[in-house]
């Protein structure tokens, strides 16, 4: 399901995108911290066949065969593969956007032409970091080998902006999270058309 491009409402789409090990989640959490209490804010909980862990979002988990059971059942308003697995978005996350609500989600790069298409607004956020930032995190989780993690970002597509979209903002985190947390909560309360504060401290942007 997706909302009616002729009544969009006020809705929006956040795609959050970036390179492995650039701190996607990290951003996220924080800035969905920060919010928490601001109306009309939802992060969207992503279905990943690849279990929970320590080291990765919280997410909830489908083993393949499952996975595209749930998607011929139309459960999801968005899906795609990268690096062997497939992610997918529920369908309530278009509800929520149909409903007026500020949707953030993970995406991958190679998903927002779909995205574009099924989303009447959406707005991109490009979390990057120098290669040798990405490959020392990445390593950090332990589940690649080196050549593993060569070849994981030897894949990385580059962004394409669909038609349509409403902006797109490019935060370097190689710094401390703070700050390019404050970045995106900055953007977001852009993006949503509000001056309400999101209580972040003056001097850390």
């Amino acid at each position: 399901m997706s909302p009616d491009p002729e009544h969009p409402g006020r809705g929006l789409l956040v795609a959050i995108v970036g390179p492995s090990g650039a701190g996607k989640d990290t951003l996220i959490r924080l800035a969905m911290e920060r919010l928490r209490g601001e109306p009309g804010f939802v992060l969207a909980r992503r279905v990943v066949t690849r279990p929970p862990d320590e080291s990765s979002e919280d997410h909830d988990s489908l083993d393949e065969a499952a996975f595209e059971r749930a998607e011929a059942a139309g459960a999801f308003c968005l899906t795609w593969r990268a690096h062997g697995l497939a992610y997918g978005l529920p369908r309530e996350v278009a509800e929520a956007v149909a409903g007026g609500e500020v949707v953030l989600a993970n995406l991958s790069r190679r998903s927002l032409a779909e995205a574009g298409q099924r989303f009447a607004r959406l707005a991109i956020v490009e979390i990057t970091a120098p290669r040798a930032v990405l490959v020392s995190r990445i390593a950090a989780r332990g589940r690649e080998t080196p050549a593993e993690i060569e070849a994981r970002l030897a894949r990385q597509v580059e962004l394409e902006m669909p038609a349509g979209a409403l902006g797109l903002l490019r935060i370097d985190n190689r710094g401390p999270p703070a700050r390019g947390a404050d970045a995106l909560i900055r953007h977001i309360l852009t993006l949503a058309g509000t001056s309400r504060s999101a209580r972040v401290p003056q001097g850390q942007a």
